[in-house]
């Protein structure tokens, strides 16, 4: 059962090199793409400039998260660069059952 904890570095610029303040992020949008699962899919959103963000407990895979930055009027940023985890499959699992047999008994 893992979890991953996210953090980042929130924007202190616009595009066009006007000042972001903190208070000008209304919510901060996370995204999870598994390799087996096409798209993306948000997975929560941080509300105003917060940072860490925990997942929920997150399936056996590699995810690719990435982040987006809404203003207070709406705007929304480019997704940031993509930051992955592993999660293996549970090694403390027994192996399965081999050669198994059933008889028919009178």
């Amino acid at each position: 059962m893992s979890t991953a904890t996210l953090t980042w570095t929130n924007p202190t610029t616009r595009l066009d090199g006007s000042v972001l303040l903190s208070t000008d992020i209304a919510q901060i949008n996370v995204f999870d793409q598994a390799n087996l699962v096409p798209g993306t899919v948000m997975i929560g959103t941080a509300l105003g400039p917060a940072t860490p963000f925990t997942t929920d407990v997150l399936t056996v895979d590699t995810h690719n998260f990435t982040v987006t930055v809404q203003d207070t009027a709406g705007h929304l940023s480019a997704a940031s660069n993509i930051a992955s985890v592993t999660v293996p499959p549970t090694q403390s699992n027994p192996s399965a059952v081999t050669n198994l047999a059933a008889t028919l008994n009178p």
